[in-house]
């Protein structure tokens, strides 16, 4: 079992806390699982079923309508849904309910919100209501508690870190000319469910000499070539919580200048893990990265200037145009920082998550350098950035395509733990 009632009630406490602060005695708040989504023209085929990442943070359940209310002056109290004989017949057990306790049917809901006369009710969850005013801060309060994982959240991660780590190692052996980017898919794929995974948290993302450069490249029957980059980002999913990782590799010896591009890339993911504790503002962290590529690209002689001046000017977002990274967990993108509602960019890059760093946090970082084509040939970006990049030595790079370095770190008071350390890194074996 990968959660416990225990586990359950010590999440409940720490939020309680939170919307006590926000929460009349008679107020009430209703955290919605969802419901099943039709496939257009499906007849009676639904999407597979997702449960809101909070309901399930909340209960340790995953069957589709249903609701957990909380009020400070009744506290929690569970609306469940049992199997009914035609899914019985159809479906059979669904292993769905990593917690299970006692709770009311699903079908009382209205009837029990209805007579307890809450002077309001606040929606959350898988909900059409909209954010707004109260409701607003209840679900702000939920994310900021959510950020945080416990050890049970932890020790799940460290099991699908291993689980990729094996798919990776796969990816090693397989990897040489002559094979095609869906097979590398295939192969990671194919040994994480064969240990264990559910499937995977996000399309795996396999690219190609050039095609390394394109950020979320979907794998095709492109053959790979010798001297070629390959660049997999790739993760295991069980019951939405997830690793994200990406590791590179070379289809044979690397040349030099693809070992100066990963090199490059190495350091800046190496400075900016060892930024990473409590207090540190993440989009500083994201600054760091854009400032060792744009130390790196000066001296290949990419960015021509001083690195203050390339840096005030954002030349690095030619080459490095994504956030350093994003939290994950529960699901590819967590909790993130959706009370954010004024994002702003630092050196080209809007970020996912904009706010300091707390014990706990489980982050990606993933700074890339890439020589993408959309940019490059782009006459704004030209005409923006003709005095500080060579775009004629930037030419050059193109068939190398790009380089991503990426694990997950779960931050602590004075550092970092990084979950995904044991995902080998072959690129210059």
């Amino acid at each position: 079992m990968y959660f416990h009632a225990s586990d359950i009630d010590a999440r409940r406490e720490r939020l309680a806390a939170r919307w006590n602060e926000l929460l009349s005695s008679d107020e009430a708040v209703l955290v919605h699982c969802g419901e099943p989504m039709q496939k257009p023209g499906g007849l009676d085929q639904n999407y597979p079923f997702l449960p809101h990442p909070a309901y399930f943070w909340l209960t340790g359940r995953r069957r589709e309508g249903e609701a957990v209310l909380y009020s400070p002056s009744l506290g929690w109290v569970e609306f469940q849904r049992g199997i009914g004989p035609d899914e019985a017949v159809w479906e059979g057990p669904r292993q769905d309910l990593l917690v299970d306790r006692p709770g009311r049917s699903a079908g009382d809901l209205n009837a029990f919100t209805d007579g307890q006369k809450f002077s309001a009710l606040y929606h959350l969850g898988q909900h059409a209501a909209p954010a707004e005013g109260k409701t607003f801060e209840l679900r702000t309060a939920l994310d900021r508690t959510r950020r945080a994982k416990d050890e049970a959240e932890v020790r799940l991660i460290r099991e699908l870190a291993d689980i990729a780590r094996h798919g990776y190692e796969r990816i090693a052996e397989t990897v040489r000319p002559g094979i095609t980017e869906q097979d590398l898919r295939m192969a990671f794929e194919n040994e994480i469910i064969r240990r264990g995974a559910t499937g995977v948290p996000y399309e795996s993302i396999v690219g190609s000499g050039p095609n390394s450069a394109i950020l979320h490249f979907p794998p095709t029957l492109k053959v790979m070539q010798e001297g070629e980059l390959v660049l997999v980002d790739a993760g295991a999913e069980r019951f939405d919580y997830c690793v994200d990782i990406t590791r590179m590799f070379s289809t044979t010896a690397p040349s030099q200048q693809q070992r100066d591009l990963y090199h490059l890339v190495l350091r800046a993911h190496g400075e900016c893990m060892d930024r990473c504790q409590a207090g540190t503002e993440w989009r500083d962290v994201h600054l760091h990265a854009a400032r060792v590529i744009t130390e790196g690209l000066q001296q290949l002689n990419i960015l021509k200037g001083d690195i203050d001046g390339l840096m005030e000017q954002e030349a690095s977002s030619v080459f490095f145009p994504h956030g350093v990274g994003h939290q994950v967990g529960l699901r590819v993108r967590d909790t993130g920082h959706a009370e954010n509602l004024d994002p702003k960019k630092y050196n080209g890059a809007r970020l996912r998550v904009d706010l300091p760093l707390e014990e706990n946090f489980l982050v990606t970082v993933e700074p890339g350098c890439y020589f993408i084509p959309a940019l490059l040939d782009d006459p704004a970006i030209r005409e923006r950035f003709a005095g500080v990049v060579d775009f004629d030595e930037a030419e050059k790079w193109k068939p190398i395509g790009g380089v991503r370095i990426e694990d997950n770190i779960l931050v602590k008071q004075n550092g970092y733990v990084n979950l995904t350390i044991d995902v080998p890194k072959h690129f210059a074996r």
